[in-house]
This record gives C-alpha cells, structure tokens and sequence, in this order.
C-alpha cells in the first residue's frame, strides 16, 4: 500500500494544497511555502501511535500577520492505494474502488467551537461521506502501526525527549546485540566476497549507522545529546566502504534486497531509541533536508543508500546537488499562490524520452539550481546570458536576489525548456534574435501560449540580427570599432566590422567590453529595449512569489 493522495485545507502554513505523490518525491519551495507544515501533517496524523492526534488552537491555519482570520475548519484527507497482495481484514471493511483499484481514504477533521477544538478521524467514501462502521478506532491504529511515517530530522533540531530513560549499561548491551544482528545481516548480503572484503564491509555499515545517527539522534530531557565517538568521526574509507556497500547491495536479488534492508533500517533505528517496526510493516520516511552539515559527497553516498530503501519517500532540499541526482519525475515544487499551496510537478503525462534527456543534461545535471528559480529568462547564447545578467544588476535588478535565472537554450532546444517550465509552475520569458533562426524561436514561443497570454509578457526579439549587431546600433559602435582594429569612419558595413571584431577577439569577450562601457556610461546608456525586459521579468517573478 502506497500514500498517493494528499489534500489539506486550513492546516497551519496552509490554506489549501492538493499534493499527488509517488515513490519517491522530492520537494522544493521557498520558506513558508508550506514544506514544514506538509510534513508536520503527515508526521502528526500518521506516526506510530497508539491514540490519535487531538488538533489544538495553533493547527488552524490563518493568514500572514493576522490571528483573528484564524480558520474555524480544517481537513486533511490520505488517500492510499492498495496492491493486489494488500489482504488485512482489519482494513477490509474500507476499502473502496475506482478504475485504477482498490483505494482507502482516511480523513481527520478539526473543528474550534468556543475555546475548545474538536477531532474526528474516519475512513471517507469517493463523495467523502463517512464510513460509519464497526472497527475504525482498530483499523487506524493498524494504519499507523503498520504504515507508519518516519520523520528523519537533523539531530541539532530534534526537540523530541524520551519517554523513557533508558539505562546507559542496558543500552550499551543492546547496542552489542544489534550490532552483532547488523553483521550477521552483511554477511548474507556477500554473495560476491571477491567484490568487498569483510573490512570494507564493516566500514561501511559503521558508517550507515553514523549516517542514521546524524538524523535520528534523540534530545534526552536533561537536554544531553548522546555522543559520536572518535571513531565514527573518522569518516572518510567509511563513506568510500558505504558507497561500494551501495553497489552489492543494489546488485542483491531484489526481494533479498529488500528484506535484507528494512531489518537493517529496523535495526538502526531501534538502536538509537526508536520502536522497533513490526514485522510486515511498510514505512513512508520523511527526509528534511538531508544536505545539511552533508559534504556534497557524502550527500550522494547517503542518497543512493536512501534510495535503495524500499520504502516511499517524502524528501525536502535546498540543494543543487542533491536535485542533480534526482529524477525529474520525482522532483515537485510547491508554490504559494493566494488561495492555496499550488504542487507542480512533470505529472503521469511526462516528457518524451528525449525531452526528459534534454532536459536532464541541460538542468538537472549542469543547472539544478534553475529548478528553484521563479522565472526563466531565456537567451539564444551563452554570451547573452553573462551580458543580460551584468547589464541587469547595472540597471538596478538583482535576478538571484528576484528569483530570474537565465539561461541559454540553443544545446536542448526551446520547446522541452518551455514545456518544462510550464509543467513545473516557472514563469518564462523568451529573448530572441531577429534573424531567421530567431523568428523560428519566436513561433515556437507563441506556439506555447495560453489563450490568456501576450506575447508582450513572454518574448521580446531583437530588432537586430543578433545581439552584437543590436549593441552595433544602439550606441557601442566604437567597442566594436576599437576591438576590430579599424576607426570609427572606416567605409564598411556593421555586419563586416562585427566579424572582424569578433576575429580579432571572441564573442564573450565583446560582451565583457560593450558591459565594462556601459558601467561607464552609466545605466542611461543601456538600450531602452533591455530595461523593458528586465522589469518584466521582474514583474513575471513576482506573480510567483505573492
């Protein structure tokens, strides 16, 4: 059984959201965006858990600054998808069907009325009328007991205390016990002992276990955090052990695999004060941003690992590099809009196999940090994207600060960029030649225009062949002039004095003069045309960030 479905209306940081979710599932989104509250749902309404979660006053969501529009109402509503060997006659009762199978929805509803909140949790129908049946209260605990969420924290943030003080002989001795378990495990895992030695091997797991302890460290009440050793410090042949430890084990026998590796997870978890999974249990693990205090090669180490968990996966990142090894598919961003949390993603539809290879070269693995942009300003060249952006932060529009990224797109071609865009909910504005090259892009640009769409708001062409004869014309002839070696008066055409000019050095170093002049000249002398485009960029990156 897989959690497919989210929807959210009035629950702390968000007024509305309507998440689809797969497998694996990466999400990205500015601060207060509603990354933290989405996971505080799924943590409060779905962790292990005898009772159910009560609402209190502070779980209604209401707008920025503005206590007294607190919202009366909220729900959150998990819809998961069964799979054919999903038999638990404790569940029978609720499930429903569709065209794709058997589904279950579970809905928690809270409701202030005076000074005091009132909660309901149930099993909902397709028309999300309640499921009045005998067994609710059994079947929900089974839900958490047996698809329980898992929330892996960076330990400096952890608040948790536990319940219990364990004694610290009685801990080292069970410590002993699973990590004889855990060496018991790796030794079914050598299939191929040729491939990695028994040191190696331990290594490795050493390792694991610190990663899994970086996360799942546990505040004590008394505010003592328990220590890393010496040893588990020393991570370096650790990390390297870790990654080869990776390549055996996605190498395993997939359902060896897979068992092999949640005992390992129940494992490491347990040892560090959690509860032990029972058996048959599926978890969801949510992983807040596990690139902190990460080097960026240990990040990938650690990813592969959590990314041969079979188990669903929730990840929230800051990082590029983390986003590089990523599918597209999997990556979704959320998006504050006015009325609700928007989630975009590729969606079922997808790419085309060479859409998605095009834009996972151009994007995912040489431009991750693109995916985080609010609006894509897209040039022809590479040259015009340093030009475009210097000229910008000397009118006065900082783009990172705005959140505009530019990028050139002759490499992967205009239409996947745009189609990309689209898909994943960033704004996009075209700059184009004014040669004929530059009208096929601009056709392809209105091609993908909504009906409600002015090409005034998304592409702008150069009244030029390109963008060195646009700066020709529009008062940096003598940078070309001076580069070319030939006076100001000389009897030739733009076109040929452009040519010698770039003979006589390069493109990118054209556009570093015609850059380092126009600082001189101050921002008066930056062709009208180019200030348009920056404030509408501008103003196409603010739309995404009220």
């Amino acid at each position: 059984m897989i959690l497919e479905h989210i929807d959210i209306y009035g629950f702390r940081g968000i007024n509305r959201l309507s998440l689809s979710l797969t497998a694996t599932n990466l999400l990205i989104g500015e601060n207060a965006w509603g990354k933290s509250s989405l996971l505080d749902a799924l943590t409060l309404l779905l962790a292990p858990a005898t009772e159910s979660y009560l609402f209190t006053e502070n779980d209604f969501h209401f707008p920025p600054g503005d206590l007294e529009a607190r919202t009366h109402q909220l729900q959150l509503v998990f819809r998961f998808r069964g799979e054919n060997h999903d038999e638990e006659p404790v569940l029978e009762p609720f499930w429903q069907r569709d065209g794709d199978g058997r589904y279950l929805c579970f809905s928690a509803r809270g409701k202030r009325q005076e000074h005091q909140v009132k909660t309901t949790h149930r099993f909902i129908d397709a028309r999300g009328d309640v499921l009045l049946l005998d067994g609710t209260a059994q079947a929900l605990v089974h839900l958490r007991t047996f698809y329980p969420v898992l929330r892996v924290r960076d330990a400096r943030f952890s608040r948790r205390a536990r319940q219990v003080e364990t004694d610290p002989v009685q801990r080292a001795s069970t410590l002993s016990e699973l990590a004889l378990e855990v060496d018991k495990l790796t030794r079914d895992l050598v299939s191929r002992p040729q491939m990695l030695s028994d040191e190696l091997l331990r290594q490795g797991l050493h390792t694991m276990q610190q990663l899994l302890e970086h996360y799942f460290l546990v505040q004590h009440p008394g505010g003592n955090m328990a220590r890393v050793s010496p040893e588990a410090r020393n991570g370096g042949e650790g990390w390297r052990s870790l990654d080869k430890l990776n390549h055996l084990i996605a190498g395993t026998e997939s359902r060896s695999r897979q068992v092999i590796l949640l005992r390992m997870f129940s494992l490491l978890i347990q040892a560090h004060g959690n509860a032990a999974l029972p058996v048959g249990a599926r978890p969801m693990l949510l992983v807040e941003d596990p690139e902190t205090r990460l080097h960026p090669i240990m990040l990938a180490v650690a990813w592969n690992l959590l990314d041969l968990m079979p188990v669903q996966k929730i990840a929230t990142t800051n990082s590029g590099e983390l986003l590089s090894q990523v599918p597209l598919e999997s990556v979704c961003r959320l998006v504050r809009e006015p009325t609700r949390v928007a989630a975009w993603r590729i969606g079922p539809e997808g790419l085309s196999a060479e859409e998605s290879r095009r834009i996972g070269f151009h994007i995912r693995v040489n431009r991750p940090s693109a995916l985080f942009a609010r609006c894509w300003l897209l040039v022809e060249g590479e040259t015009e994207v340093w030009i475009i952006n210097e000229l910008a932060r000397q009118s006065g529009y900082h783009f990172a600060a705005e959140g505009v990224k530019v990028i050139e797109f002759a490499q992967s071609g205009l239409k996947p960029l745009l189609k990309f865009a689209r898909r994943m909910g960033i704004a996009w504005h075209v700059l184009t030649d004014g040669d004929d090259a530059g009208k096929k892009y601009a056709a392809t640009t209105r091609s993908q225009l909504q009906a409600h769409e002015h090409d005034a708001d998304h592409l702008t062409m150069l009244p030029a062949l390109d963008i060195e004869n646009f700066f020709y014309k529009h008062g940096f002839s003598d940078i070309y002039h001076q580069t070319a070696h030939l006076p100001l008066n000389v009897p030739m055409n733009a076109r040929r004095i452009i040519t010698k000019a770039i003979h006589h050095s390069s493109k990118p170093e054209l556009a570093i003069a015609v850059a380092m002049a126009a600082a001189e000249r101050g921002p008066a002398s930056i062709p009208s045309l180019l200030d348009n485009l920056f404030s509408r960029v501008i103003w196409l990156a603010h739309g995404k960030a009220d």
